[in-house]
């Protein structure tokens, strides 16, 4: 049985008003919002949890990334829901940057590229189990909503991903 080097790696996002757009889809944002927003962030970033996973058989060190957002930042962003599907929406959106951004910081290469998801060997889904996590095999997800679990450092893209089969834009997918 091979053993896990589980390391706690520090992200340094910063918000990027223009990324959090191209998530949302959108091209302007109104000052309020913007500011509400910001407030969030400052509160959110230091809510990452991040480890760099790497298994004995490794070679070189290679392993894996996994973050994650704290429970407060979900609750927080269901209290943005229930206030109306806008700020909802926003700040979701929000958590989905901050997410990335943090991955990014660690992992440049996700800023031109797709992040895959590749399958966790059991090693990897027993630390999920110790933080608390679970690991829904069927759909390839955590209980964690926001959340990056990708090779650390870069390397590869649909060849590793367990959803290269779904993905709508799977370079390995075969169009029936």
């Amino acid at each position: 049985m091979s053993e896990l080097k589980v390391t706690s790696v520090q992200t340094k996002p910063e918000f990027d008003v223009m990324y959090y757009l191209q998530v949302c889809g959108e091209s302007r944002i109104e000052q309020g919002l913007l500011e509400k927003l910001e407030a969030a962030w400052e509160d959110w970033r230091d809510r990452v949890s991040a480890y760099k996973l790497v298994p004995s058989s490794a070679k070189n060190d290679e392993g894996f990334l996994f973050l994650y957002l704290s429970e407060y930042v979900e609750g927080k962003v269901e209290e943005a829901w229930q206030e109306s599907p806008a700020n909802g929406m926003a700040f979701h959106n929000l958590a989905i940057t901050l997410v990335m951004i943090s991955a990014q910081s660690l992992i440049p290469e996700l800023m031109e590229n797709c992040t895959p998801l590749p399958r966790p060997m059991k090693d990897v889904l027993d630390f999920f189990e110790k933080e608390g996590l679970e690991w829904n095999a069927q759909i390839g997800s955590l209980n964690r909503q926001y959340a990056v679990y990708t090779p650390f450092p870069f390397r590869g893209g649909c060849e590793l991903c367990m959803q290269s089969d779904t993905c709508p834009n799977s370079t390995l997918r075969v169009e029936n």
